[in-house]
């Protein structure tokens, strides 16, 4: 049976400052837009595969190393890696570890009606597919479905405009959806783990989130938003996402 690290709504912290994800709304793009020469279009449909993990978890390490070696450049998928932070007080501190992840992945334990957050988790295009165990994944993919909603990232002297076409998907069970900027870090240095579960052992990352901001409201017809600053030395990602802890409707990196 797999062992899994485990945290129980019961058991956290009572007054711990509550994270929330940074939000800034783009001004939208008129419709009308008209794409120059010296456009660059970025389109490729993904199935999004969100790990959560932490440094800190003895747990973790396998489906990490499963996740990197499968999947991060299979360009069928994107791979998005969320340290949380509710493992530091186990001796030690994730280097990437933001209280906003821990949020995010509350949110899907709510929406999948989960009693508890956990590491290792994998969560599949927003939990539009069932997934018990990271070992499932091949499984999963296995029944991959077609994209339901095209999104091109078009990059212009100006900076980046992501485009977001009409729904066509059948089954609309959502009013308004967020469109949603990543920005992540694609392979940043491997990790020396000092203290803790992990005291030895060192550890790589890929795709490690280091920000999301709301680029604004979906409601099905086709509609564009500007994409605020890059980061500097980082990979951007749009999600379309059917609210907190919603199906995912689409992705393009």
């Amino acid at each position: 049976m797999e062992t899994l690290r485990q945290i129980f709504r019961s058991s956290t912290p009572t007054n711990p400052s509550k994270p929330t994800t940074r939000t800034t709304i783009a001004h939208n793009v008129p419709s009308n837009h008209i794409k120059t020469p010296t456009d660059t279009i970025l389109s490729s449909p993904v199935t999004v595969l969100e790990l959560f993990q932490s440094q800190g978890c003895n747990s973790c390490p396998p489906a990490n190393d499963f996740l990197i070696s499968n999947f991060s450049n299979d360009r069928r998928t994107l791979l998005l890696t969320y340290e949380v932070t509710y493992w530091d007080r186990l001796g030690w501190v994730d280097t990437f570890g933001d209280r906003r992840w821990d949020e995010r992945q509350r949110e899907y334990a709510a929406a999948l009606r989960q009693r508890s957050v956990y590491t290792p988790q994998v969560v599949v295009d927003g939990g539009a597919r069932a997934l018990a165990s990271w070992r499932d994944l091949p499984r999963v993919l296995g029944l991959r479905g077609v994209a339901e909603l095209k999104i091109d990232i078009i990059v212009r002297e100006g900076g980046r405009v992501v485009e977001v076409g009409a729904w066509k998907g059948e089954n609309r069970d959502w009013n308004a959806a967020q469109v949603l900027a990543v920005w992540y870090e694609e392979q940043p240095a491997d990790v020396e783990i000092l203290r803790g579960e992990n005291r030895g052992v060192t550890l790589p990352h890929r795709n490690v989130v280091r920000d999301l901001v709301v680029l604004g409201e979906y409601r099905g017809a086709e509609e564009a938003f500007e994409v605020p600053d890059d980061r500097m030395g980082m990979r951007i990602c749009v999600l379309v996402q059917a609210g907190r802890g919603g199906k995912i409707l689409g992705a393009a990196c």
